[in-house]
């Protein structure tokens, strides 16, 4: 029983805005992740009425995409750390100068990182081994998406803000309309209830956009009503010193995730030489085990915004309880909803497919799973964790180490040269959760990341 004993004193935060707890913070989080990943899943579900080939196509690109808007992290999470530190330590100016400098530079990346990146297309995506129409599609996807790639670097920016401020339902809110406007604009594009202009990939990319854009209007003008006392009319060139701290930060944790990002790219062009049932299966596979995904991540980065405050207060031991309280409930939940996804395997993927060989090894793969969701349960919360205390370099390291190792080099040993294929490559994905998830906890526990603050540097 002493396992499940769960503290609620460890999960309440005093701040200016009043009391942080867990269960404000964690719900929002997950609610909005949920949403995200509806986006993703809707998608893929309305293009597989269309071809296994669209859906092929767009989860690749999908990929790519997912690589190129980690570098807005680097920014996004650097000024998440600082803003969490500062205002745990009372500094709210520093905070606000943060969060005005996150806003900026992430429009400006994105406006510059997007026209380049769709004029180079078709050889990034060749890079991963697509041909003929798949290839033809992802390009089509990526290019109209990266183009306006704008309008999510900054909704994430300013969504990021909110949560710092302890006010993650406004992101809820944003999601909730993007997710439910993509959603009908799917609908008409692919079964064409009425005719549009819009059709087939070309429509599906054009819709993601126009959902994105409708939601950094709709941020703006939360932005403009809700009172966080950002004070951005007083920001000038000089507020703008502040990145360095924030890169300081924030690009150990970009690397990392523009790492294991540009690794799943690499992932899927292994895959890809198994053919393009096998690509098809993997989409669908993490489209439905992404449900359990989302509960660990949603509790890492509540635990992680918690962590942040608290160590800018200089509550280092309240942080630590903490950290193993919400690892014990990682672990559990994953556990339990894996085995839930197992059992329901085959009508989950029939909602995707009716092709016997893809619900055959899809089914397969989500018992391997089981695995690898129980590791991850630790990176979820460790790394975030290790992270929201500012302690960074640590787990860039780890982390580049690891998923190229275990992740790259096992999934192309076991997968290909062994020829356990699909199967061989999620072997190597529970070898990475595993490996990286242990030495985040050994790194945790030892509490050198207590010395990591950065608001005594200010």
């Amino acid at each position: 029983m002493r396992f499940f004993h769960y503290d609620k004193s460890l999960s309440r935060v005093s701040t200016p805005q009043g009391t942080l707890t867990l269960s404000r913070i964690f719900i929002p989080f997950f609610t909005e992740m949920l949403l995200l990943n509806m986006m993703g899943t809707i998608n893929t579900l309305m293009l597989s009425q269309y071809s296994d080939h669209a859906v092929a196509a767009v989860g690749s690109a999908t990929q790519l995409l997912g690589m190129i808007l980690t570098f807005f992290t680097v920014i996004g999470t650097g000024a998440s750390i600082v803003i969490n530190h500062n205002l745990g330590a009372g500094y709210t100016e520093k905070a606000s100068d943060a969060a005005f400098a996150s806003i900026i530079l992430n429009g400006l990346l994105s406006l510059v990182l997007g026209t380049i990146l769709s004029l180079s297309a078709r050889p990034l995506l060749g890079l991963m081994h697509l041909e003929g129409q798949v290839l033809d599609y992802a390009v089509t996807y990526f290019r109209i998406a990266v183009q306006f790639s704008f309008f999510q670097a900054v909704t994430s920016s300013i969504s990021g803000i909110f949560r710092s401020y302890g006010k993650p339902k406004i992101s809820v809110c944003v999601s909730l309309s993007m997710n439910c406007m993509i959603a009908l604009l799917d609908y008409l594009i692919i079964f064409r209830p009425i005719e549009l202009p819009l059709s087939g990939v070309s429509g599906i990319a054009i819709a993601y956009v126009c959902s994105q854009c409708f939601g950094l209007l709709m941020i703006l003008v939360f932005l403009k009503k809700v009172p966080l006392n950002l004070n951005f009319r007083s920001k000038n060139l000089d507020t703008l010193k502040i990145v360095k701290t924030m890169l300081k930060v924030g690009v150990p944790g970009g690397i990392s995730s523009i790492s294991y990002n540009l690794s799943q790219v690499v992932s899927t062009s292994i895959v890809a030489i198994l053919g393009v049932a096998a690509i098809s299966t993997k989409i669908y596979v993490s489209n439905i085990v992404f449900y359990v995904y989302v509960f660990g991540m949603s509790l890492g980065l509540s635990t992680s915004l918690l962590i942040g405050w608290l160590s800018g207060a200089g509550k280092y031991e309240q942080a630590y309880r903490l950290n193993l309280q919400n690892l014990k409930i990682t672990i559990t939940s994953n556990l339990v909803l894996s085995l839930l996804i197992y059992f329901f395997a085959e009508p989950l993927l029939g909602l995707f497919t009716s092709d016997p060989e893809i619900i055959s090894m899809g089914r397969n793969l989500m018992m391997l799973d089981i695995l690898v969701e129980i590791g991850r349960g630790f990176n979820h919360v460790e790394e975030n964790s290790l992270r929201g205390a500012g302690d960074v370099v640590y787990p860039m390291v780890i982390s580049m180490i690891s998923c190229w190792i275990m992740s790259i080099l096992f999934s192309y040993i076991l997968g290909i040269h062994f020829g356990l294929g699909l199967a061989g490559c999620w072997i190597a994905f529970a070898m990475d959760e595993f490996f990286r998830g242990s030495a985040y906890l050994i790194r945790w526990r030892s509490k050198r990341w207590t010395t990591k603050t950065v608001a005594t540097h200010n």
